[in-house]
């Protein structure tokens, strides 16, 4: 009975370290820096430099976009990469947000990839019908079409604000505890 209620407390612990951060992201989306985005800029970049981006950054306003970055795959599936958009605007009445947009793209490659090895060794009609699909849709470089989305990224807002505002994210926090004991 003791272990039954061990486990209970550790199941219901995450599920309440999963609020409080489903919580804190929420919170984070809205938040208003008292800070110009002058100042907070250059905190930005800081933190995409060490993330290991590179981007280019769109002239006399507060827009980057970062170069696309491999998340793996390639070998026996389709490759993954991700890049972001970040933009910084100033309110009317006064402070800052920021917004990113996580953009995410798949592709695959053709002449070698899982699709020819099933029909090599046998295959079935669904897999001919793949590879048939596949090479008439390839461009010339042997790569399926990408397939992209883009996305708010409430994570990365959320290490911003806690890079450039340590102690907004720390109120945050502490609410987000109170919340979700």
């Amino acid at each position: 009975m003791r272990s039954l209620l061990v486990i209970a407390l550790c199941l219901l612990s995450g599920c309440s370290r999963s609020l409080r951060e489903n919580y804190q992201r929420d919170k984070a989306a809205s938040h208003v820096y008292q800070r110009t985005l002058p100042d907070l800029w250059p905190e930005v970049k800081a933190h995409l430099q060490k993330e290991g981006y590179s981007w280019k950054e769109m002239q006399g306003r507060y827009v980057l976009e970062t170069e696309w970055r491999d998340a793996g795959g390639g070998t026996l599936g389709p490759t993954s990469s991700s890049r972001f958009l970040i933009e910084g605007h100033t309110l009317p009445n006064g402070g800052s947000i920021l917004r990113v947009m996580r953009g995410n793209r798949m592709s695959q490659s053709i002449g070698g990839g899982n699709v020819e090895q099933r029909i090599a060794q046998g295959g079935s009609a669904r897999a001919q019908e793949e590879q048939a699909v596949a090479r008439a849709n390839a461009n010339t470089t042997g790569v399926l079409p990408t397939q992209q989305n883009y996305a708010r990224d409430l994570e990365l807002e959320l290490e911003l604000l806690r890079r450039i505002e340590p102690d907004a994210a720390g109120r945050l926090e502490a609410q987000a505890v109170l919340e979700y004991p």
